[in-house]
């Protein structure tokens, strides 16, 4: 949900570097999650796995000479989805989210689709529509914009709120669709569109001058950015902590809402990648106890 941070501006360095033990971290840190990812959306694991080093392999060709104001998952994630893209090019484009599957049929067109917008094999197209200066002012605004407002949201622990926007403009859904889900009117769901759109409106033209394009552009552009830079996407000690069900109970029903009901598909792949590690955990512990247990009476004797 944030930026490239420090520890994350550390790593790159060392791996522009040529550090090995830098890089080989990375892809201990990354490929789980990524792999889970790719095998939702290919048919084979063997493709899956494909994809994967060529993520690897894109990032790497390109690390040293492009400029990432993202996280490192964030970005990789972003190379993952144009392998994926290339990889099932003549089908449909997926959806990010499972609940668009059940609101969206095949050959149903689904605006913003970040999927189809980024088919091109440099993985810096994934965070601006062009290189033009002026335009990527414009969307590094919009996406600060965004950002602010989701993380009024969690501060304000207007979670009920957050489910409402991320069905708005991350998955797209309509207000008839968006108050079945979460039982209420659909008029209140497009006040609360206007409302958040206002806001963000007012926002992106204190940060920007180009006054033009908060009508015209900002809303079309909206739904690609909190898709590409995953802004309410869950951070992993968050998932974790759902996991282990030490959340507040407030908490624990947006992440549930966020990984079951919208079915991120982000999200999804992070979460049974730690699912899997917290079993490799226990059955690592449960080795350690049986090894101990057979072994600990050699111990006493003489």
């Amino acid at each position: 949900m944030s930026g490239l941070g420090q520890t994350d501006a550390e790593v790159l360095e060392a791996i522009r570097r040529g550090d090995g033990e830098a890089w080989s971290e990375l892809v201990n840190e990354y490929q789980g999650r990524l792999l889970r990812f790719a095998m939702a959306r290919v048919p084979q694991q063997a493709d899956a796995e494909d994809i994967v080093q060529n993520t690897f392999a894109s990032f790497v060709r390109v690390v040293g000479s492009v400029q990432i104001k993202v996280s490192l998952e964030t970005y990789l994630f972003g190379i993952v989805r144009n392998e994926i893209v290339q990889r099932i090019r003549t089908q449909r484009a997926k959806s990010v989210c499972l609940i668009q599957d059940v609101y969206y049929r095949d050959g149903d067109d689904i605006s913003g689709d970040a999927l189809a917008q980024v088919r091109s094999g440099d993985p810096s197209t994934s965070w601006c529509v062009s290189h033009d200066e002026e335009h990527r002012s414009v969307r590094e605004a919009l996406t600060e914009a965004v950002r602010d407002f989701v993380k009024s949201l969690h501060r304000k622990k207007k979670l009920h709120r957050l489910k409402m926007a991320e069905l708005l403009f991350y998955c797209q859904l309509s207000s008839v669709d968006i108050a079945r889900q979460l039982g209420v009117e659909a008029g209140s769901v497009r006040t609360f569109k206007h409302r958040c759109l206002k806001r963000m409106r007012e926002d992106f033209a204190r940060r920007c001058a180009m006054a033009d394009y908060t009508a015209s552009h900002c809303e079309d552009l909206l739904t690609g950015i909190w898709e590409q830079q995953r802004l309410s996407c869950i951070k992993r000690s968050t998932l974790g902590a759902f996991l282990l069900e030490s959340l507040s109970p407030e908490w624990f029903d947006y992440v549930d809402f966020h990984l079951s009901t919208m079915g991120c598909h982000f999200c999804r792949a992070s979460y049974k990648d730690l699912q899997e590690e917290q079993q490799m955990s226990r059955q690592r512990e449960h080795l350690r106890e049986r090894i101990l247990a057979s072994t600990v009476g050699f111990l006493s004797r003489p």
